[in-house]
């Protein structure tokens, strides 16, 4: 028997028996892992508001030898996010960034990136300045992350170098992971007709501090193009269709109380 204590995010969980619950984390030190807290849906019960949704918490759990489940020994709050589960809209984009990571990470993958990533994400959100951009932000670098990094300053296909306002048609392609020219627009995936400001604005945002990109303010019709190339990217990443990612998911955990 092992025991691992690291930092850890409640990215969801079910019911487990009469008073238990299966909870998923995403961690700091041993990426995405599941544990089972005893008891836990007791009216008392040791772990309190500490495996809500989205809490930042510091996690010890005991992983037996050949056992994928580990017993969740204490989980203390660095962090509850509460905020975020009192406001629809906020548990609606909190809930889409911890469903769009259990969909994208496999299980027992460190990626201190991801975990900084969520981290930063939700306390965002819980800032409120500008929701829509933040969750927008949060897809680009996560898509990033997990090693998909699209190309958005030459053609895919002629290595054309795209320079701002000198391209009159441009168009991305979520299975070769990058931008076309008008001229070769005939690749056999499909394509998303973009502008240039877009590819400009997406180019800008891989070179640029995550936090920091928040001071940007692109335009809505740049908004509406990057929403449809996340949606499709996504979409051809995890192999689901689109109108999977149209609508924000539920929330991933019922209350534990």
């Amino acid at each position: 028997m092992s025991l691992l204590s690291t930092p850890a995010i409640v990215l969801g969980g079910i019911r487990l028996g009469e008073a238990d619950r299966l909870v998923t984390f995403f961690t700091a030190n041993h990426g995405k892992l599941k544990g089972v807290a005893k008891g836990a849906r007791r009216m008392k019960n040791r772990f309190g508001a500490s495996l809500e949704p989205f809490t930042h918490c510091k996690l010890i759990l005991f992983e037996k030898g050949g056992d994928k489940l580990g017993r969740i020994n204490q989980c203390d709050i660095a962090h509850s996010f509460q905020s975020l589960r009192e406001d629809w809209n906020s548990i609606e984009r909190a809930s889409r960034m911890v469903d769009l990571i259990t969909q994208l990470t496999p299980d027992g993958e460190v990626n201190q990136d991801i975990f900084a990533l969520l981290l930063q994400g939700l306390s965002l959100l819980e800032e409120k300045k500008d929701p829509a951009l933040s969750m927008m932000l949060f897809i680009n670098r996560l898509i990033i992350y997990c090693g998909y990094q699209p190309r958005w300053d030459a053609c895919m296909k002629c290595h054309l170098v795209f320079k701002g306002g000198t391209e009159t048609a441009l168009y991305f392609s979520p299975s070769a992971g990058g931008t076309f020219c008008a001229q070769c627009r005939n690749h056999s995936g499909a394509l998303i007709p973009m502008s240039q400001a877009t590819r400009a604005f997406l180019d800008a945002l891989q070179k640029m501090d995550y936090v920091k990109s928040h001071r940007l303010r692109p335009s809505l019709a740049m908004q509406k193009e990057c929403a449809v190339i996340f949606k499709n990217t996504l979409s051809y990443i995890t192999g689901k269709s689109t109108q999977r990612f149209a609508k924000t998911p539920a929330p991933p955990l019922e209350s534990v109380s």
